[in-house]
């Protein structure tokens, strides 16, 4: 098969415009093909006559205007010669050289009423003695005769109307209400009785239903569409429930393709052409498959194709078009070079570029498009009736799909390329300089590829991407197999067609057109006629009469020429042939023509192509002129990369090295502008390079001064800095608006100080660097942050300061942890123990600037340790939010309360709440009431997670629910306080939140003794003066302890907590008793709300993961969710009892300020003043501030 495709695709390929207009052409007439077979298919025709309907007009002023059949019933009843309205009826006669009926034999085309003067006047006779002719009738009496100026006293004759065409005369006669006899049996009866006049024979023809084939466009279409929405209303009433759901559900998948098409070909980097291209091939695989259907004689129903066109989408898919655009889009040549210096900046043809994507991609895409039409094969061979003929049109379709896929589509991607590359073009010549612009155009980072637009691109293009296999191929095949198996065993059938089709609810009954020109002609007569009335009665007492008109259905008489009218005819233009020959084939072109463009469908193709063909030519030609070679090779722009000194080095150091493609550069590099050369009388060519060259030079550069930064003191840096061009406001803002896109492709042309400059004045916004720059760019984005806030700053300071930037991984932070980033603040990391929990051993992480601290855990470690170690037990675990919520009256709210703490109302907030995640389990609800103000405290069960997001989201859905059983309360807020988060609160102590932790441990004696220089009793003594009586004197809530928080703060650092939370999580309760007749020391903490987590927030931060992942509770556990939180929370509260029990020895033994004078006051990191001085404020010594006063007097004597 690949030898068969291979001839087209390398056509298709060389020949994109060629094979486009092919398809195009092929399309054209495939569309022709299936539009006359659908015009006069059976399905369209009406299964009997439909009934034409008189139609009624009144003229109004100057102007015919349709009225109801009540309103001439009316006028007819109130007839009288003195009436206003003068109702009338109009009969219209057509004699026709043509047939209703299409099997009868018509007369020759060349014979027409103007060539054939004889033949005229017989007819025109015959219509003159009408009058006279017709037995039985009352005509004189019955004939309306208006008024004529020329004679006001004679009798006027009866008004009658012709109209001569080239194949047809059409006459009108007019009538007064009262004829008994109806006119159009009277008229088939003188036919009858004498055919025969002048040599011409008449015929009267019961005119058949309007065909659909016969209608104009916007008529058959409209008909069409009706006759389809009426048989499917039909099958809609008379199918199953499930097959309406069958077919629904198809309609929403055939739309979710659509938008899955666009979406993807948006992350290729296309947001029209890709997707509107690979739509449009689909379209022609469609219609040069119904062709070649009705060829092999599948039977096809509208109704059946209608119903399986969701499956017939789906089949075809997007997925292989767009698998061949994003690798023909990630080539690594698609912008950049093929070789070294030899290739003098060629690019690689788009038509190669295509044909080496389509290798690479062939095995794997013509595999499916094998399995898929294999299954579709077994289905059409099924014989079950509807699905074996849906079965074989969509293995056609795909057949044909894989036809254009290698070749329709592969143009197109063709033409694709080149328009890309005619973008980038003109993006750098735009750019205005040449170095930085030269390097983006042949560096394969400039094709758009960030963000959302092209997104799914490789980084670097061209580096296979070592990804499973897109499985949609397989799950499509595996969904066509079991459509086809279930259809076969009939538990579906929405694709079998309906015999039993309901007609009549389409309405046959049409009125005349009026609109016709033969019928206007006539009402423009009549509105003649009434203007002379009316100018007669001027000086009369006549009343003026209104014309109310009845046109009745044409009768239709076919005039059949004898013999020898016909030879006479034939004769008499055989003189003339060749000027006839010529106007007519003019004429009968300039119909056809006529008649083409009016198809409502093929004029907008039309239309769409030229609109196409002429902006493609003049994007092409714009290419061509901004200076893009035949064969792909880059232009030479108005520069070069290098100014003076380019020149003045040898080429040939760099000859030989390899060419070297640097994906991002180390800092910017601004060169300076080649020198303003007077103008010579006979001036030299300047040295030209490749842009392998080029680029080699650079990346030395580059090298050179990335070496040299790191090497060099603070004042080369800054001279550094001083040879940064910066180009003027308005080139950047030209760079920045017109650039190539994305934003960040633009931004990379410009170096920091130009961003600097966009920033200052409004361009871009500080705090959206990071989205402007592009996710690859967030180092950069930090670095002209500081620079802005720096310098924007009264010190000026920021920019240079020593407060770390690089080398560290933002992409966790941004959008997670903090933003306007500057940088990051190192804190020291020390680590205590190990201390033995619940008999395993874990070292302590301790993140703190407070010295002793590490130190005097590590001895209460050691303490614990010698006493068999830490046991805890945890006795709640339920994270908690408390919204508060307003009533209408305190009633309301004491109902709801009610209905909250009732097993239904429970039950249905707790299943509310829990819907909202897999791991938030509601374990109780307590409500408070103040005034109409009802707080409910949520308490929850949150995993491994915090759980402020995850219980915040729950409590939202639960009122949600609530507010349906109560639709008078208000949400004043999502948390009122009654939680409580990051304050002391009474609530938090008793109820606990978060994690409740106890911890106990036996210190024996000799230990007490020798490690902690004390002694049990005087321990057991001071707990009970300070811990307990000290902090009920001073009225705290949970600080009955001596420095829980310094622990819990400084394990919260290391391990990515919210350092706020200590405020509750350092709720402690520290006991000691002697035990064992006073021997050793029993201790126990008690912590009744840690607030801890392993999952979000600041543990996604890498050196935060590294300690978890230390202590083995990084990341979510994975079979018991929330233990690893837990585990956490154990060790805090463990490490808490260390830090109390090793404090509380030092102040027992009066050791802690000799300790914090050997371990935290040291002179050597005194910080000296800062530089420049800090503007004294309104605190200032100097000022005369609060502290100022104090100060002051503290240095009197």
């Amino acid at each position: 098969m690949r030898a068969v495709l291979k001839p087209f695709v390398i056509h298709a390929a060389y020949s994109p415009i060629e094979t486009i207009v092919f398809f195009s052409i092929v399309g054209t007439l495939a569309y022709f093909h299936v539009l006359s077979a659908i015009k006069h298919s059976a399905f369209f025709a009406p299964s009997y006559p439909s009934i034409l309907r008189p139609s009624h007009a009144l003229l109004r002023g100057n102007e015919w205007v349709s009225v109801r059949d009540t309103f001439w019933h009316h006028a007819k009843a109130k007839y009288s010669p003195d009436a206003s309205i003068l109702p009338l009826e109009l009969f219209p006669v057509e004699y026709s050289l043509d047939s209703v009926h299409r099997l009868t034999e018509t007369t020759p085309d060349w014979l027409t009423f103007f060539a054939n003067t004889d033949l005229t006047e017989s007819v025109l006779n015959f219509t003159k003695e009408i009058p006279t002719s017709i037995s039985g009738f009352a005509y004189d009496k019955a004939c309306f005769r208006p008024v004529s100026s020329e004679a006001l006293e004679l009798e006027a004759p009866c008004f009658t109307n012709e109209l001569v065409k080239s194949r047809s005369i059409h006459q009108t006669l007019a009538f007064t209400p009262g004829v008994k006899e109806d006119f159009t049996v009277a008229f088939d009866r003188l036919i009858k009785s004498s055919p025969f006049h002048g040599g011409v024979e008449f015929e009267v023809e019961a005119k058949q239903a309007e065909a659909i084939g016969d209608m104009k466009s916007s008529k058959w279409v409209a008909y069409a569409a009706t006759a389809l929405v009426v048989r499917f209303w039909d099958l809609a009433k008379k199918a199953d429930s499930l097959d309406i759901v069958l077919i629904l559900a198809g309609y929403v998948l055939m739309h979710a393709t659509f938008l899955l098409l666009f979406y993807r070909s948006r992350r290729l980097g296309s947001n029209f052409w890709l997707p509107s291209a690979i739509f449009t091939s689909s379209v022609f695989a469609l219609l040069l498959s119904l062709p070649i259907a009705m060829w092999f004689r599948i039977p096809m129903d509208p109704v059946a194709l209608t119903e399986a066109l969701p499956f017939l989408v789906c089949t075809v898919g997007f997925d292989k078009p767009l698998r061949l655009a994003r690798v023909v889009f990630s080539h690594p040549h698609l912008q950049s070079p093929v070789g070294g210096s030899s290739s003098n900046g060629q690019l690689k043809p788009a038509g190669e570029i295509v044909l080496e994507s389509l290798s690479s991609v062939y095995t794997p895409i013509f595999r499916d498009y094998v399995l898929e039409i294999a299954v579709l094969v077994i289905g059409a061979y099924s014989k079950v009736n509807g699905l074996s003929e849906v079965c074989a049109l969509a293995a056609l379709v795909l057949g044909m799909d894989c036809l254009l896929l290698c070749t329709f589509l592969s143009s197109i991607l063709c033409v694709m390329i080149e328009v890309r590359r005619i973008q980038s073009i003109r993006a750098i010549s735009k750019s205005r300089v040449a170095s930085r612009v030269a390097s983006v155009a042949t560096s394969p980072t400039s094709s758009p590829k960030l963000r959302e637009k092209g997104s799914s691109l490789p980084a670097t293009p061209g580096k296979k991407q070592d990804k499973p296999e897109n499985p949609v191929a397989r799950l499509k095949l595996l969904l066509i197999t079991t459509f086809l198996t279930l259809h076969i065993l009939n538990f579906i059938t929405p694709l079998t067609p309906q015999r039993h089709l309901s007609l009549q609810s389409i309405n046959s009954f049409r009125k005349v057109d009026i609109s016709t020109p033969a019928i206007q002609h006539v009402l423009n007569s009549l509105a003649a006629t009434e203007h002379i009335e009316a100018e007669v009665n001027e000086g009369t007492e006549t009343n003026n009469h209104g014309l109310l008109v009845k046109v009745n259905p044409s009768i239709h008489v076919r005039v059949i020429p004898l013999d020898s009218a016909i030879h006479d005819s034939a004769s008499s233009s055989s003189g003339s042939g060749t000027s006839r020959s010529t106007s007519e084939i003019v004429e009968n072109f300039m119909s056809s023509w006529s008649r083409l463009v009016g198809d409502p469908v093929l004029s907008k193709w039309i239309v769409m192509v030229l609109a196409v063909s002429i902006s493609l030519n003049g994007y092409l030609l714009k290419g061509i002129a901004a200076g893009l070679g035949g064969k792909g090779s880059v232009a030479k722009l108005g520069g070069v990369r290098f100014g003076g000194d380019a020149t003045a080095e040898p080429s040939s150091s760099y000859a030989h090295s390899e060419p070297v493609v640097v994906q991002q550069p180390v800092s910017p590099i601004a060169l300076m502008p080649p020198p303003i050369i007077a103008p010579a009388p006979a001036p030299r060519r300047p040295a030209t390079f490749t842009l392998d060259e080029v680029d080699r030079r650079l990346q030395a550069r580059r090298l050179t001064q990335s070496s040299s930064s790191q090497d060099a003191s603070s004042s080369s840096s800054d001279n550094e800095e001083n040879d940064v061009i910066v180009r003027s406001l308005e080139e950047c803002i030209e760079i920045f608006e017109k650039g190539p896109r994305p934003v960040s492709v633009a931004l990379s042309l410009l170096n920091d100080e130009e961003v600097i400059l966009l920033a200052q004045n409004g361009k871009v916004a500080a705090y959206a660097l990071e989205k402007v720059l592009g996710n690859t760019e967030y180092e950069r984005a930090v670095r002209i942050r500081r620079a802005l806030i720096s310098r924007a700053s009264s010190t000026q300071t920021l920019e240079h300061s020593d407060v770390p930037m690089r080398h560290y991984d933002y992409s966790r932070v941004m959008g997670a942890c903090c933003e306007n980033v500057v940088g990051f603040i190192p804190l020291p990391l020390g680590i205590a123990g190990p201390l033995k929990i619940d008999g395993h051993l874990f070292p302590i992480p301790m993140a703190t600037a407070e010295g002793t601290l590490v130190a005097s855990t590590s001895r209460g470690c050691k303490a614990l340790n010698a006493g068999g170690g830490v046991t805890t037990v945890l006795t709640q675990d339920a994270m908690t939010r408390g919204p508060a919520i307003d009533f209408p009256s305190i009633v309301q709210a004491a109902k709801c309360r009610a209905w909250i703490d009732s097993e239904e109302g429970y039950s249905i907030v707790k299943e509310a709440f829990e819907s909202t995640s897999r791991f938030a389990k509601l374990r109780s609800l307590k409500c408070a009431m103040a005034g109409r103000t009802l707080f409910v405290r949520f308490a929850t069960a949150t995993g491994d997670a915090m759980g402020m997001n995850m219980i915040s989201k729950g409590t939202e859905k639960a009122l949600e629910v609530m507010q349906q059983h109560f639709p008078d309360m208000i949400t004043l807020a999502l948390s009122g306080n009654y939680c409580t988060d990051k304050k002391p609160a009474a609530i938090n102590w008793i109820e606990g939140r978060g994690k409740s932790v106890v911890a106990e441990a036996v210190i024996p004696g000799k230990v007490v003794k020798s490690v902690l220089k004390t002694t049990v009793e005087a321990l057991c003594n001071l707990n009970t003066k300070k811990n307990l009586i000290g902090s009920a004197m001073a009225g705290s809530i949970g600080g009955f302890n001596a420095h829980a928080a310094n622990i819990l703060t400084a394990i919260f650092l290391a391990t990515g907590q919210d350092p706020a939370q200590n405020v509750e999580s350092s709720n402690c309760m520290t006991l000691m008793e002697p035990t064992n007749n006073g021997e050793d020391l029993l201790m126990t903490v008690s912590m009744p709300s840690i607030e801890v987590g392993t999952v979000g927030g600041g543990t996604v931060l890498a050196p935060q993961q590294a300690i978890l992942e230390m202590l083995g509770f990084k990341g979510a556990h994975p079979t018991h969710p929330g233990q690893n939180a837990q585990a956490l929370a154990r060790l805090i509260a463990a490490a808490v009892m260390a830090g109390e029990l090793s404090l509380m020895s030092a102040l027992a033994a009066g050791h802690l300020v000799r300790a914090h004078l050997v371990h935290n006051r040291s002179q050597l990191n005194t910080p000296a003043a800062s530089t420049p001085v800090t503007p004294g404020g309104p605190l200032g010594t100097e000022t005369g501030g609060v502290l100022g006063i104090k100060a002051r007097e503290l240095e009197k004597p």
